[in-house]
């Protein structure tokens, strides 16, 4: 069975609400928000972050296995920039080129768009690492203790894709 790819809106809230859920009580420490505080969010507000940003789903069949997104900045300074978030494959469904296949779609719906493209990986998580490096990012720095969980802090890898120089 292959991996389809579409663009997300407003309609596909249920879907995404799923895979948003999964991606924050299977890997807590790469988000930024937890699943607590998302499993308590209206059908209404993950509707809402569809209607104003750009995020791609990922399917098997009918199944939601992945998401990727991305957001244009908005300051008049920093409009040529987008900022990739939400990334994220189901274990069932990784090394199966799904990740690869979403952050692709993110790529060429930001071409054109915006000229660069910003994200940041946690420490340890060397998949994504390798599968951003193998797109074309590269790492421009390091954000100490971006994170924290409990009593522990958690280090980012910030990344940067030219799309246009």
């Amino acid at each position: 069975m292959s991996v389809a790819i579409r663009r997300l809106g407003p309609a596909d809230s249920i879907d995404y609400r799923a895979i948003r859920l999964d991606a924050l009580a299977t890997a807590p420490e790469a988000f930024g928000s937890t699943y607590a505080a998302e499993s308590a969010r209206p059908l209404a507000a993950f509707a809402e972050r569809l209607s104003q940003a750009v995020v791609f789903g990922a399917y098997m069949g009918d199944q939601i296995v992945g998401m990727a997104g991305y957001r244009r900045q908005d300051g008049l300074k920093d409009r040529h920039k987008g900022e990739v978030w939400g990334v994220y494959v189901a274990p069932r469904w990784r090394g199966q080129g799904v990740a690869g296949a979403l952050m692709t779609a993110v790529i060429e719906a930001a071409r054109g768009e915006v000229e660069q493209l910003l994200l940041a990986v946690v420490d340890g998580n060397d998949g994504a690492l390798a599968l951003y490096r193998r797109l074309g990012f590269e790492v421009y720095g390091v954000e100490p203790r971006a994170l924290k969980t409990g009593n522990r802090y958690l280090d980012e890898a910030l990344m940067v894709l030219f799309l246009e120089r």
